[in-house]
């Protein structure tokens, strides 16, 4: 009886603060256009949520599964996805500042007209994985790339080390001749697209 009644908690339109919501589940599209301060939502079934006119500042969604979120129009700031499934994620008209994936799965994901500045993404999975409109700034992609684009993106101060790109698409991308490739492999599908969008082919093998 109590877990029927969790099923049916809405909470949008809240203001949530230093609040353990750790191991919470089901709450799918009954979460948008809340304000989500320093609160813990570790270990968390966020599955199939939608997020949409948030703003999560300082917030833990460590290990917890996330696919097929939908993120709209939110800003998430100071947050930690480390080790979460972000599996199949829609992130559209949103930015996204001083977070961690470390070690997510980001395998599908969709990131559509957002900003990324200065997160932490080191060790995440990049498979199917597409970036279009993207402001990137401030990153260090580590890990490996596999099946990706990156389309009319731009580029600043973003490094790509350590990494091994495969059979990822590079169009109208700018200011990438900026961008620092170090100690990366790609192979020569993904090498015909980095050198036609003018990337500095130093630190690529």
């Amino acid at each position: 009886q109590r877990k029927r009644f969790g099923w049916n908690w809405d909470m949008s339109e809240g203001n949530w603060v230093d609040a353990d919501f750790s191991g919470l589940k089901n709450l799918k599209d009954k979460f948008s256009a809340s304000s989500i301060k320093n609160c813990k939502f570790i270990n968390s079934d966020l599955s199939g949520l939608t997020l949409k006119g948030n703003e999560i500042v300082s917030c833990d969604f460590s290990f917890s599964d996330m696919r097929n979120t939908k993120i709209q129009a939110s800003e998430i700031s100071k947050s930690s996805f480390k080790d979460c499934s972000l599996i199949d994620v829609e992130i559209n008209q949103s930015e996204i500042s001083n977070c961690n994936f470390n070690n997510a799965n980001l395998s599908g994901a969709e990131f559509g007209n957002c900003n990324l500045q200065t997160n932490s993404i080191d060790n995440a999975i990049f498979k199917h994985t597409s970036f279009k409109n993207i402001g990137l700034s401030n990153l260090v992609f580590g890990g490996n790339i596999e099946d990706c684009s990156f389309e009319n993106c731009s580029f600043k101060a973003v490094k790509f080390q350590n990494m091994t790109i495969i059979n990822t698409f590079f169009k109208h991308n700018r200011k990438f001749n900026r961008v620092e490739f170090i100690d990366c492999k790609a192979d020569k599908i993904t090498y015909a697209f980095l050198k036609s969008n003018g990337a500095s082919l130093e630190g690529i093998s």
